[in-house]
């Protein structure tokens, strides 16, 4: 995982802002977001990223197959972002390229890279999440601004004959567009300033991840008594909760990392995969939903 430097408490943002420390975290439990400096792209994160899941997998940036960014703040429309880590890496071999489906884009990336493997048209594919959200925020408005921070997360996926990845899901509903999405009609925007109805975002996402979670493990023959860990989009600590209340799944088996870097989109399930101490064997749940809407869960065996 990469985060930025510079990190922004609320007590910081509560100098700017009609909002308190108190109120932030009551209603979302974020403590502090780390922010990019003019300097930090996108690019840089992810490389940065990527770089220690080669190492940890011991796998050199000549054998990956393919690397695949889910982005929704790339730092061009084109080309794709994702060719500049590849650039970065010195990856030649890989494909590279981008895709968009904003908090749940790491999930989809991870499903895509997992079809690749499954059908033998690759053997080590990078999945990255990587966001620069705090370009897209409006800082005077605080029922936006708050809630996002800047990081990435990658993850390096292998061939194996036992595979990790038990299966993926994958949802949308495009009834949900006009619930959360970047408005480009203000000038100060060029990328869009980020719009939200806060209230069907929290009521949806609750709903659909535990569905979702449900029926992912059914597919696997697997109940809610089997999970070890779940990683859910760290959006809200309310809806992290909320969602493993209604799985009746303790809450000592939920990875939490809201406090500390704030909603990161499509970053936050590869941060919180690299914050967590998992052992080999043990069975994971993520599940994440975004704008769109779209949403999804995957079952994983460490």
């Amino acid at each position: 995982m990469s985060v930025p430097e510079t990190q922004v408490t609320n007590d910081e943002l509560s100098t700017r802002l009609d909002t308190s420390d108190e109120w932030i975290r009551s209603r979302t439990g974020i403590r502090s977001r780390h922010i990019a400096s003019p300097a930090d792209s996108v690019a840089g994160l992810g490389t940065e990223a990527a770089v220690q899941a080669l190492k940890s997998a011991k796998v050199e940036a000549s054998d990956v197959d393919m690397i695949i960014l889910a982005t929704t703040s790339p730092d061009h429309f084109m080309p794709a972002t994702a060719t500049q880590i590849q650039q970065n890496l010195n990856a030649k071999n890989a494909c590279a390229f981008d895709i968009q489906a904003v908090c749940s884009g790491f999930l989809y990336a991870l499903s895509i890279a997992d079809q690749f493997i499954r059908t033998g048209s690759a053997s080590n594919v990078l999945v990255i999440g990587a966001e620069i959200m705090s370009r897209m925020v409006d800082w005077s408005d605080r029922s936006t601004c708050i809630l996002f921070g800047d990081g990435a997360g990658a993850v390096l996926l292998g061939k194996r004959e036992q595979p990790g990845i038990l299966s993926t899901r994958l949802y949308s509903d495009g009834a949900g567009y006009d619930m959360l999405y970047s408005d480009v009609s203000d000038a100060a925007f060029p990328r869009g300033k980020v719009v939200m109805n806060g209230r069907a975002v929290y009521s949806t996402a609750v709903e659909v991840m535990e569905e979702s979670i449900r029926a992912a493990l059914a597919q696997n023959e697997l109940d809610v008594s089997d999970v070890d860990w779940l990683i859910l989009h760290q959006a809200n600590k309310r809806i992290i909760e909320s969602v493993a209340t209604r799985l009746g799944l303790p809450f000592e088996k939920v990875v939490v990392t809201i406090e500390s870097f704030a909603n990161t989109s499509s970053a936050t399930i590869p941060i919180s995969l690299a914050l967590t101490d998992l052992k080999r064997g043990e069975l994971v749940v993520l599940s994440s939903m975004g704008a769109g809407f779209t949403w999804g869960a995957a079952v994983l065996r460490w």
